[in-house]
This record gives C-alpha cells, structure tokens and sequence, in this order.
C-alpha cells in the first residue's frame, strides 16, 4: 500500500480515533512519521494552542505563515492583493531550497514549455500542486489543516518528503475567503465553551445571518472563479495563471450527516469540454486517496451528488485550463464538536481528513508527475489544433453605445489570459458594424481557445438534466454584448492588431467650454452614467432626465442627438456655487466614468423637446436600503448592495427587515426587497410598507417578494399555475432526477423590452438576454403600459430548460412597474445582478433607483 509503514492494524485503529486537541501532538494529523527540524515553529508555538483546539482567525493564520517562512529557507510567501475588508491574499510557495533560489526561472521556463510548438519537454520540469482551502470561510477545517500540511513539508526530514519537494512546487492558499474565516473564526470560538457540547441546537452550531460562508459582499466565491469579479477571485486566478498548476486541490465542507466525499464525481454530469483524460487522471489520483482514508477507517463517497459541469467552481475552472481540479468535501464539525447519524464529530477529526487526502494528492501527483505534466503540454497542443480545424477564425465583440461595458467584458478576457486583440478596420457581421476603438477580437488559434468557447458560446444540448450549478454562463449574452464570428477571410479583412496588455479606455471626455453655455447633457447608455448622476446629485447639483430624445446646438458649433434617459443639468437653476463644483466634477470624471458631457448651447432645440419641457424630469437624490437579517437571500442582498456602493459609490443602509415597524422610513427614497422570508413579517411590519409606498416610497421587490406584495395587498399580481395532469405511477428512484429536470438551477431567457419606458432608458435594442433560476411566472395582468419586459414566445437563448417550464414563460413578464398612491412598486421575476457578472441587466436596477420618479400613472380605470 501506498501509505503503509510497518504501521500494524492496532496501531491505526488507535490513530483514527477522534482525541481532544489538548491531548494530542501534531504528528497525529500526518499519514507518516518523520523526523523534524526542530528550529521549524509548530502552529501550537506561534498561536499557543494544539491545531483544532480552538478555530484558527485570519489574522492567526498569516502570522503562523510568516514565521513558517521566516524559519524555513524551503517556503516564501507572496502578497498578491487585500480584501474588501483590507486582509492580505497569502501564497505560500514551499520547495526544495534549491528551487526556491531559482522560482521565477522554474515558473518562466515551464510557461515557456507548455506553449504550443515549443521544442522543451514540460516533463522535465517540477509538478506544480495549488492547494487552495477554505473558500467557504465557515467550512473551516481545510484553513486549520494548511498549517499542519505546510509544518510538515518546511520541517520533516525523511527521504519522502524531500524527494516530493525535490520534483514538486506547492502553492497553498491558507484561507481563499479571509474575510470569511475571520467572521466564522470569531463566531465559533466565542461560543466555545471549555466542555465541548456536540448538540446542534447549541448556538455555536447556529451563525447568526450572514454567516460566515461568503466574502464581506456576502458572494459565494467558489463561484467566482470564471468571472473574476472580486479582489479573492483576481488575486488566485493571477497566480493560477502566473504558475499553471498541474493539480489544483479544493477543500470544503458538506452537511454534518455525510462522509467523505473526493472527485471523479457523478461521471453523468460532466463537461463534454473537459477532455476525458483529465477524468482518467481524477481516476487515477483518486486511488491514493481511498488507499489512504481506508488505511484510517474513513468512510467516503466519490460518484454522487457533484458534478464537474459549471467551470466558474475551484474544481472545474482547472478542468478547461490545463490542469486536473479536485474536489474534497468532508462532513462538517462546523464548531469544535457536532453530533451527527456517524456519532460525536470533532473538528479535529475533521482537520486529519483534510490533512490525509493534501498528502495523498501530493503524493499522487509525485507519483504521476509525467502524466500530468504529459497531459498539461498535450492539452494545449490539441486545442491549437482543434482552432485550425474551426472554421471560425476570430470572435469580435463590443458595444458602440457603451465603451465601458465592453471594456469590462475585455477585462475578464485579459485576466483568464486570453489574447485579445485591437481591431483595425471597420466589419460588418451578423447583422451589427463593429469599429476600432469599440471592439475587439479574440482570435480562437490561441492556447486558450477551448476556454473561450466554454465562456462565450451558447449552450443548447446537455448530458444530462441535474446540475449542481448554473447550466450556462455565456459572457457576450450576460453582458448584453453583440458578437460575431468571423472567417479567416473576414479576419483579414478586419486587419488584427496588436495584443492588449491592459484594459481598454472607457473613451470619455468632457467638451464643455462654450461661451453660451445653457445646459451639460451626457447620454445614459454608458455603463457608468449612473456614477457620475450620483456624483453630481451629491454635490447638490438639479438633474433632470429626459423622457423624450431631442436634438441641440453644442460647443464647436455641432447639433448632437441626444436619446431618452439623456441626463441634462441646467446651469440657470442651480444655487450660487454648485455650478462650478458641477464643472469640476465633469471634467474630472467624464473619463473616469466614461462619459462623453456636451455643452448645450440654447434651450430651443432643433428638433424634439425643448430644454424647458415638461419631459425632462427631476432626478431627485436617493436613499436606498436593502431589507436584510435572517431568512433574507444573503447572495442576493450582496449583489444588490456591491453594485450600488462598490460600482456606484452609493451609500446603501443595510436594514434589519424585523425593525420595519420601528424604523424611520422616510429616511429612505427606495427599499429592496430580494427572495425572503417576507411571509413572517407581522401586520403592524405590512402597514409600515404599505404607508411608506403610498406616501412616495419605492418599493423594489425581487423574486417572491413579489407573491409578498400581492398577499399583502399592496399591488394585485397573478401568477401561472402549472396544470396537473391525471395522476399516474412513476418509479421511486425515479423521483430525485424527475424534480431536478424542473428546476431552472441558471439559464439565459430572451426578453422584450419597452424601450419608452424609464425603467428602459439607455438601452437601444429591444430584445435583452436576462438570467433565470426560478419557476415563477407572471401574467401581463389587464395594464398593458406597465409591462417593461416580457419574456418573447419562445424565450430560450443558452442553457437548460424543460418543456414544461418554457411553455409556461412564453408571453410571462420579467419586468412590470406602475404607482401605488404617490410612490411606485417596481416588480422584477428575475435577478438583474447575478454574482456581479450580469452587467448588461444592472441598468434595470439602477434606472429604478433614479427614474422611478418618472413613472407616471397609467390606470385606465
């Protein structure tokens, strides 16, 4: 057996008992003995407590690794970026000293190896392991066992172990959600009591909301790794792509009722992307870890429940980047003891388990060095040559309304170190003109042309109908992005430039110097307009909206067309000092914020509304909260409040949604209301809303808010029922897969919109790709002015869906916003800001934060 030492059979089933962690040293984490180098600090001489005694904080973990690197001339750390809450991002490189003294020539020369039609074997270069724990800061097992795996290889002394750092790099990430594990740390560890108490009721074992499994954003980063969307996700896929690992491991936890689960996982649900031989080496690493967890009596499971499908999740991404990703799921402890159908489970059993199977992988990949290697170098040669077969040559994207937009779509391309190019001539295809300096092109003969296409295609045709995730995450649709193919002819023809090294400009500027100055007016359609409104609203600027386009004299002797939602600041009726403060702000952001400000020079238009009419409306300052607490969608919540205070600097109150009856409301312009537990809020909570609404609040309700606002009263909804049929007899085993077939776990659906409507303002095509993971369905209901978007007849554009449930969406709506008494209910079915990456939805929201004042009213009654 791989692991076996002359250890005897009594001497194993001692060692799988669970001890105290105060009784126990260090030595019983680890799958063999060693000698070690006593100079080399033990976590208990830095943190004064045994591994598992107590649950390790952040700010713990960095100091036992900088002392670990300070001890040991086998690790060094890098700093790759903070948190949203300041905490530093920490890679612990450990090795031989040998490859220490020479990392950076080691790291360029195997980059330099793998690339297609290089003359270097890549097996003659070190197998890279990145061992990645905790990105769920309350699954806090692997983060404690970082410290044990990385003691162990800066101070054992056996052949072993320095043969495996002889041949091997290992990159471990002690904590990939630090704000997440100091949240949890802090919680577990002051409900500790000093007799340790397993019951589940107990409040160590019940985290107050929002718990500690998601960043400061409350985001699920195990989700993030695709759209790089937060400073956690952009540091480690840096260093991802900066190393290229070969093995990627990815500890977490699961319900406390479970075993042990490692990868290959349900072989039904995989990627078709994913070559099979990265399965066949999953298979292969895989028997190092039962032979191990055998050895020890751990009970485990492999083919069930996860699967490899979405590649944005720790275990997947690698898959379509040259790399073999595992996932390790080990039962929860969650505090220091837990009751469970197996018995008492003590978090330091937890630790060992994730201890074993790092040393397995480590071992495994040791062991089949070669092949991983072998298959790195293969993997991108095939995709080379999967590209010259493609009669696609290039894909072009962008979106000449909205540089901006664009540029964050380039930015996520840059960061998965895909080769984007500049366009140098001007191209007609599929029905949209794509012009330099507003789009780009990716060509697909390129290293990483098969995790282009998982990011940027349609997906139509599935394995299979359960998916533990989203069934499709097509960028160009999530970013309301035109795109087209192009042949090598076309590509020609559109003259590709040279490679971006950075993010495009957002292309604004601020032509306002005019002697006839009347008005600024700057266009709504860039993705960063509603941050310069907000700006200029905190300056105590008067914005007005236009509701109607029209046309007007500009600085330089020009007439400029100007669209609705146009964002017109006239200077006549400001108060004395603010204009000047609203000329400093333009021409400082205007570039920033990737406005184009015009100077309009008369108040009479050339055609279309006059500056003075009726139909500019006032923009009005905002005050938004977001109903939170316990029950509240915590991911939901986060999405809301990171677009509006991290994109667009608004200041959101986070409110208690069980303090409605108590709070000062009128405090508030808007509140937004996601999926919750709104079904508990007493009377006295109801009236609150309703008063507030009807005296001129917002309400912004998402998801099954919406059944609240109809059982409540506040707004008459319907919703579509779903006809049983006759009932007949199906299979018991049968009853998991048939109930996920009707569930929509992520999917893309097309949508119509009212382009006259506010809640539409700059946007300038009618049909709009949207995100769904829900099975409700509103009617039109008898007011046809109300209805923003609607689902069209046959809705579905990427991702998997039943018959049962695309018939039902067909005609639904996805948008609908009308008054009620002098405030405004806006109702959105879908999730306008889905982990952050759904930009060209996000205007949706924003435009019912600042033009909900421009809704009219349009009873017919």
């Amino acid at each position: 057996m791989k692991f076996r030492y002359g250890l005897t059979g009594l001497f194993l089933f001692f060692f799988s008992l669970p001890l105290a962690a105060d009784t126990m040293e260090l030595d019983w984490f680890l799958p063999w003995a060693a000698e070690y180098d006593q100079s080399i600090p033990t976590p208990e001489e830095v943190l004064g407590y045994q591994v598992g005694e107590w649950h390790v904080s952040h700010d713990q973990l960095i100091r036992y690794f900088e002392r670990l690197a300070d001890a040991s001339d086998r690790v060094s750390l890098v700093e790759k970026e903070r948190t949203y809450e300041q905490r530093p991002m920490l890679v612990a490189r450990i090795t031989s000293p040998g490859n220490q003294e020479n990392l950076e020539a080691i790291r360029t020369a195997r980059l330099a190896a793998m690339q297609p039609g290089s003359d270097e074997d890549l097996r003659d270069h070190p197998v890279v392991n990145w061992f990645g724990y905790s990105i769920h800061g309350d699954e806090a097992s692997g983060a404690n066992a970082s410290m044990v795996v990385a003691w162990h290889l800066a101070a054992a002394r056996d052949e072993r172990t320095l043969a495996m750092l002889e041949d091997t790099i290992v990159l471990i990430e002690p904590a990939m959600n630090p704000d997440g594990v100091q949240r949890f740390a802090s919680w577990v560890n002051m409900h500790r009591g000093q007799t340790l108490v397993g019951d589940p009721q107990n409040r160590e074992h019940r985290q107050v909301w929002p718990r500690g499994r998601t960043n400061h954003y409350w985001f699920d980063l195990n989700r993030d790794w695709l759209p790089v969307q937060h400073p956690e996700s952009r540091a480690r896929v840096a260093g991802f792509h900066a190393w290229k690992p070969n093995v990627v491991g990815d500890w977490h936890e699961m319900g406390r009722n479970s075993t042990y689960f490692f990868q290959p996982g349900d072989p039904d649900r995989n990627n078709p992307r994913t070559p099979e031989r990265n399965y066949e080496l999953t298979a292969k690493i895989a028997e190092y870890h039962a032979d191990l967890l055998d050895q020890y009596g751990v009970p485990y499971f492999t083919k069930e429940v996860f699967d490899d499908y979405y590649f944005g999740k720790g275990s997947t991404f690698p898959d379509i980047n040259a790399s073999v990703g595992i996932l390790y799921e080990q039962a929860s402890a969650r505090g220091h003891l837990r009751e469970t159908i197996h018995g008492d489970r003590s978090f330091t059993e937890a630790i060992r388990n994730q201890v074993l199977t790092s040393f397995s992988t480590l071992q495994a990949s040791h062991d089949l060095r070669n092949e991983l290697l072998g298959f790195q170098q293969r993997f991108y040669e095939e995709a080379m040559e999967e590209a010259a077969r493609d009669r696609r040559k290039a894909l072009v994207i962008g979106d000449p309304t909205d540089r901006a937009r664009t540029a964050e779509l380039v930015e996520i391309l840059i960061r998965q170190d895909v080769d984007v190019r500049e366009l140098g001539a001007e191209i007609e295809a599929d029905g949209h003109t794509f012009r330099p300096g507003e789009a780009w092109l990716i060509p697909l003969e390129q290293p990483q042309y098969r995790f282009i296409l998982a990011m940027m295609e349609r997906q139509l045709e599935f394995p299979d109908t359960w998916f533990y995730d989203v069934s499709t995450w097509t960028l160009p649709l999530a970013f309301n992005m035109p795109m087209a193919s192009l042949s090598a002819r076309e590509l020609r023809r559109a003259s590709m430039g040279e490679r971006l090294s950075e993010v495009p400009s957002f292309g604004g500027r601020a032509d306002i110097d005019s002697d006839r100055l009347v008005a600024w007016a700057f266009d709504w359609a860039p993705y960063y307009a509603p941050r310069m409104t907000q700006r200029l609203l905190e300056a105590g600027a008067r914005v007005r909206v236009a509701k109607q386009p029209f046309e007007s004299p500009v600085a330089g002797g020009e007439t400029r067309s100007f669209p609705r939602g146009t964002i017109m600041i006239p200077v006549g009726i400001q108060e004395e000092g603010v204009a000047s403060r609203i000329e400093g702000i333009l021409r400082r952001y205007a570039r920033e914020d990737g406005v184009t400000v015009s100077a309009i020079e008369g108040g009479l238009s050339r055609s279309g509304v006059d500056l003075g009419s009726r139909n500019f409306r006032p923009v009005e300052p905002v005050r938004p909260a977001i109903l939170v607490d316990d029950g509240v969608h915590m991911q939901e919540a986060g999405e809301i409040w990171h677009l509006l205070d991290f994109r667009y600097e608004v200041p959101v109150t986070l409110l208690n949604w069980g303090e409605l009856d108590s709070a000062d409301l009128s405090r508030y312009t808007h509140l937004y209301m996601v999926n919750g537990p709104w079904r508990r809020l007493s009377d006295g909570q109801k009236q609150a809303v309703h008063d507030w609404v009807r005296q001129g609040g917002t309400l912004v309700a998402q998801k099954n808010a919406l059944e609240w606002v109809a059982d409540s009263g506040l707004y008459d909804l319907e919703f579509r029922q779903r006809e049983r049929g006759e009932s007949e007899r199906l299979p018991y085993d049968d009853f998991a897969a048939d109930r996920a077939a009707q569930v929509i776990g992520g999917a893309i659906f097309e949508t119509e919109l009212d382009l006259t409507h506010p809640l539409a303002f700059g946007y300038s095509r009618e049909r709009l790709p949207v995100f769904r993971n829900s099975t409700r369905y509103l009617e039109p209901g008898d007011n046809p002015y109300v209805q923003v978007a609607r689902y069209v007849d046959e809705p579905l554009m990427s991702g998997y869906v039943s018959d049962e449930n695309l018939a039902m969406m067909g005609g639904s709506l996805s948008l609908m916003a009308d008054r009620v008494g002098q405030g405004a209910v806006i109702l959105f079915v879908d999730n306008t800001s889905f982990r952050a990456f759904w930009f060209g939805t996000n205007r949706l929201l924003l435009n019912s934060l600042y033009f909900s004042g421009a809704i009219n009213h349009t009873s017919r009654q």
